[in-house]
């Protein structure tokens, strides 16, 4: 309906957002800068979600924090007010997991993340190498001709790590020399605004630049914008992506996930991108960036409650 234009629904007719939105079905939330932000809900996102629900209309949120289990993340979710189910949610460790187990995937995998990856693995019977706690106590030649390789690692996956050192980088690198070693991702969010002026936190992309410049190999993301994150929802019928709708603050992730899809996408302007850099993709004459370009926006997903009724 509005794809390639980026369409603010606040200056439309209400009875045609409204018909729109008559025709959607599901609805696949981000949590970051859509639904919370660190440790608030965001203003009338939990009202707005759970009338949705109460709609009738099937609610997921989809994720790239891998710093905790699914199950935490709902108890989190649940604590905010929002009525969500523990299937329901997915997240970029999930579908770690997910990819790695439908591959029988028998070896142990060297984790650069936080605790979520680890769990989630263990969900699916995989061993991580998570708990080593490499730092420099010694010069980096000498780490590096000291440290024990376990042979038996088939897997490097790296996420966000507040714990991210030198060490960690020359271990990954070391077990990526082995071209058999499978190199994966959780995400490729650069950075989080924090809610305090202009401030912002180091996100997983900074961390997987580090290794994959020295290894020179290209990891496979498997959260947000691959498609696979909703690949179970999709092959088993449980959503359909021309009656989806993916809402998300980040356009190469989100939107572009969305987009991957097949699904219609929203931005809200709660989180990391705007709409002033929206607009902007729009006149870029970069093929490659024509799935960020979201079909619609909201400064925020409460104003979805005006057209709800």
């Amino acid at each position: 309906m509005f794809k390639q234009s980026c369409t603010n629904l606040k200056k439309l007719p209400k009875q045609r957002v409204r018909k729109w939105l008559g025709g959607i079905e599901t609805i696949i939330f981000d949590a970051d800068g859509v639904l919370w932000s660190f440790g608030e809900a965001i203003k009338g996102s939990v009202d707005t979600f759970n009338l949705i629900r109460s709609l009738g209309r099937n609610t997921f949120v989809a994720t790239n924090n891998s710093e905790a289990l699914t199950e935490t993340l709902v108890k989190k979710a649940l604590g905010f007010g929002y009525e969500l189910k523990e299937q329901e949610l997915i997240s970029s460790s999930m579908s770690i997991a997910n990819f790695l187990a439908s591959r029988q995937f028998q070896k142990k995998v060297y984790v650069i993340g936080e605790q979520g990856v680890a769990d989630e693995l263990a969900k699916v019977g995989i061993c991580s190498e998570f708990k080593i706690k490499d730092e420099l106590t010694v010069p980096s030649k000498q780490f590096a001709a000291e440290m024990e390789i376990d042979e038996d690692v088939g897997a490097v996956v790296v996420a966000k790590d507040d714990n991210f050192s030198v060490a960690k980088i020359i271990r990954a690198c070391n077990y990526l020399q082995n071209p058999k070693t499978l190199f994966l991702a959780t995400c490729v969010d650069a950075s989080y605004p924090i809610g305090v002026g202009n401030r912002i936190i180091v996100g997983a992309a900074a961390m997987l630049a580090a290794v994959q410049a020295i290894c020179k190999r290209k990891p496979l993301i498997l959260g947000k914008p691959n498609p696979l994150m909703a690949a179970e929802l999709l092959q088993c019928g449980v959503i359909k992506p021309e009656t989806t709708l993916m809402v998300g603050d980040t356009l190469h992730t989100d939107i572009a996930f969305g987009c991957n899809c097949g699904f219609h996408t929203m931005l809200v302007g709660t989180g990391v991108s705007s709409l002033k850099e929206a607009q902007a993709l729009i006149e870029d004459d970069d093929d490659k960036k024509k799935n960020m370009i979201p079909d619609t926006y909201l400064p925020s997903v409460c104003d979805l409650q005006e057209f709800l009724c």
